[in-house]
């Protein structure tokens, strides 16, 4: 038999995210092909690791005391070239959102990787004005030096490719990757997630994602709170976690809607919360791309998108797309007419449109295979 490809996917931080969720798909389609392995610098757990290890995927966290995020890049690229040294892949595949994390592919470089992807799932920053301007001044000035360390450029969208990579550098946009399986509509989950969470007849909106600012929940709540006001018979879901959990909470209390918001924190099956509401909304204030759009579509439920979401995410054509910095008045009309929409069938549109794993992971591993012969 022969030997594997020796394939390695780092991300900085493993945490429950879209980001995980596409190498989680990905790794798990390529095991049969592939030895590989997922190289974290901080392990924060997700909800895939078992179904990872369960194909003999292992997670290696390089990290061995308390981590300071990016702080921590100089030490995290030390430890990854000699991680890398000792076990010799002949693929990296860097998953990323700035300019600065490509520094890693430098350590690549010097542990003689062949192939080294750079692959850009995100397009903006967190943080005050300030913040964000510096952030991006600096994620700007080391694009043109780090960037060359890739021998492929990858992205989940022309807004994310245009974000990492600089102008006369060309990259290819792969779709992003998700297990329709999992996020199809179940009646039977629908009554058992409405049963355990108290909700009858309650129209139920909801938002899944990490509680940050990218995220913008909290402009959602504001929202739901002058709708919740004209219709009662009303509830909003909100699936993850994150460092906005303690404002989102607060906000909730002061809007006096703690009865019908319910804050579920990560969740194992998603595709249960989906099934168990009525609608989907994403306020984003920023975007890569927006696969819980795809998820939320395969369950059938009628969408209310920023305008940061990638245009491709809305593969219905029917999502009602609002500014992210609109005015939670603005927010609240969109609700209104959200839910005029009705759950459809979008199963077979979402299979076909080629965003599912098993055709993202067979397209990667040919452009891994071809990058190799071409090393050759």
């Amino acid at each position: 038999m022969a030997e594997k490809t020796r394939l390695v996917h780092f991300t900085y931080t493993w945490t429950s995210s879209g980001v995980s969720g596409f190498i989680s798909n990905i790794a798990r389609e390529l095991a049969d092909d592939f030895d590989q392995t997922i190289v974290v610098w901080e392990n924060r757990n997700t909800v895939f690791d078992d179904e990872i290890r369960e194909k003999g995927i292992q997670i290696v966290t390089l990290c061995k005391g308390r981590s300071h995020g990016i702080l921590d890049l100089s030490k995290a690229c030390g430890a990854f070239r000699r991680y890398l040294k000792k076990e010799k892949p002949q693929i990296v595949h860097l998953h990323c959102s700035t300019s600065l994390e490509l520094r890693l592919l430098l350590s690549a470089k010097q542990a003689r990787v062949p192939v080294r992807v750079a692959h850009c799932h995100n397009a903006g920053f967190e943080g005050s004005k300030a913040v964000q301007y510096l952030k991006k001044q600096i994620h700007v000035a080391y694009k043109d030096e780090y960037a060359p360390y890739a021998t492929m450029r990858l992205a989940c969208s022309p807004a994310a490719g245009d974000w990492l990579f600089p102008e006369d550098m060309p990259y290819t946009v792969i779709k992003n990757a998700i297990d329709v399986d999992r996020y199809m509509f179940s009646q039977e989950k629908r009554d058992a997630f409405r049963k355990k969470n108290d909700l009858t007849t309650e129209y139920t909106f909801c938002c899944t994602g990490r509680l940050s600012e990218q995220k913008n929940q909290a402009l959602l709540v504001e929202a739901f709170a002058r709708n919740h006001q004209k219709h009662p018979d009303s509830a909003l879901v909100l699936a993850g976690d994150g460092p906005e959990r303690e404002k989102i909470s607060a906000l909730i209390t002061n809007q006096g809607i703690e009865h019908c918001v319910k804050m579920l924190g990560v969740v194992q099956d998603v595709g249960t919360v989906l099934s168990g509401s009525d609608a989907y909304v994403l306020p984003s204030r920023f975007e890569g791309f927006g696969t819980a759009v795809l998820e939320a579509q395969v369950n059938g439920l009628p969408c209310l998108l920023s305008d940061t979401v990638s245009p491709d995410a809305d593969l219905m054509g029917t999502s009602i797309r609002t500014p992210w910095d609109a005015s939670a008045n603005i927010w609240t009309k969109a609700l209104e007419i959200l839910t005029e929409r009705e759950r459809y069938d979008g199963v077979e549109i979402v299979r076909s449109s080629g965003y599912t794993k098993e055709k993202v992971a067979s397209y990667l591993a040919t452009m891994y295979h071809t990058a190799l012969s071409e090393n050759d």
